[in-house]
Parts: C-alpha cells; sequence; structure tokens
C-alpha cells in the first residue's frame, strides 16, 4: 500500500514534469539580454540572504556572550582579590586586568560594528526594508553595551547584548 502510493506521487511528479516541459518549448519569444528571475524570485533571495545574516549574528553573539561570561568573571575575581590583597595563582597585576579589560572592550567595539552594519544593511536594501523596523534600535543596542563596558560595567554590557540577541530573535522570526 505504502510502496504504491510513493510509486504513485512519483509518477505524478514526473508526468508534471513532462508536462510543464513541453509546454515551455512551444514558446516563442525570446529573452535575449533579460535575466531569467523574476522581481519576486530576486526578492525572496534577498529576504533568504536576510535571514541568513540575523541567524550568523545571532550565532556569533552568543558564542562571543558565552566566552564574554567568563571573562568578564575573571576579571572581576582578579579586581576582587587584589583588592583584598589576596595572593593566589589566579590574581593578575593591575596591568594584566587593564589589559584584558581592553581587549573586551575591544571585543564589544566590534559587535556593535556587526550590529551596525546589519540594522544598516536592512534599511538599505529595498527588499528588507519593510523588515527594518524589526531591527531598528539594534545599533544603539551595541552602542549602549560598548558605553557600559568603557566604564567598566562588564555585567550590564553583557546584559543589553542579550537584548540585542532577543531582539534579532524576532527579527528572525518576523521574516518569513
Amino acid at each position: 500500500m505504502r510502496r504504491s502510493l510513493i510509486l504513485a506521487l512519483i509518477c505524478i511528479m514526473f508526468s508534471s514534469l513532462s508536462v510543464a516541459s513541453q509546454t515551455r518549448r512551444g514558446r516563442t519569444s525570446k529573452r535575449s539580454g533579460r535575466p531569467s528571475t523574476s522581481y519576486a524570485e530576486k526578492e525572496q533571495a534577498e529576504i533568504r540572504a536576510g535571514r541568513e545574516r540575523i541567524a550568523a549574528q545571532i550565532k556569533a553573539l552568543t558564542q562571543f556572550l558565552y566566552l564574554f561570561a567568563g571573562v568578564s568573571k575573571g576579571i572581576e575575581n582578579a579586581e576582587l582579590a587584589n583588592r583584598n590583597r589576596e595572593v593566589s595563582s589566579v590574581s593578575l597585576s593591575v596591568e594584566q586586568i587593564e589589559r584584558n579589560k581592553a581587549k573586551v572592550r575591544d571585543s564589544i567595539r566590534n559587535v556593535r560594528a556587526g550590529l551596525e552594519g546589519l540594522e544598516s544593511s536592512f534599511r538599505t536594501n529595498p527588499a528588507l526594508q519593510s523588515y527594518y523596523p524589526n531591527l531598528a534600535g539594534l545599533a544603539k543596542l551595541g552602542q549602549t553595551a560598548e558605553s557600559q563596558a568603557g566604564s567598566s560595567n562588564f555585567d550590564q554590557s553583557g546584559r543589553t547584548l542579550i537584548m540585542a540577541v532577543n531582539k534579532l530573535a524576532d527579527a528572525l522570526v518576523a521574516l518569513r
């Protein structure tokens, strides 16, 4: 029963393909110089590319946040140990702590640039402009996170970046 149903579906698919190919051969109009894809197909390709960019940004940002949590906790613990003048194997010098903070700030600056680029690409692409409201404010979240990190408020900076991930996820759902 199951095999005959599958066989019937395959036969229907092949017969519809052969009918479609026969009707295509009968056309006499030439399409010299014009692209074969329609505007709707191009728009769908742009939307698909937009979804892929959002998904890539979500992946990169969540991986960054995973690593960022450990680094910021390490900086916090090292500062606490230095304040309490504890001598331990994880104690870092003030210079090392400042270098680590600078690296984190640079990383967040790069994240902000990525968020700004993504938001801008949706704002300027005609096929994606209708979805731009879902991403509006993403660059501002990146700027806020960068500012918070600049004042060594790494925990709050991470929370702001989590808000950016949430906004990206909502935008991804809106892109159908």
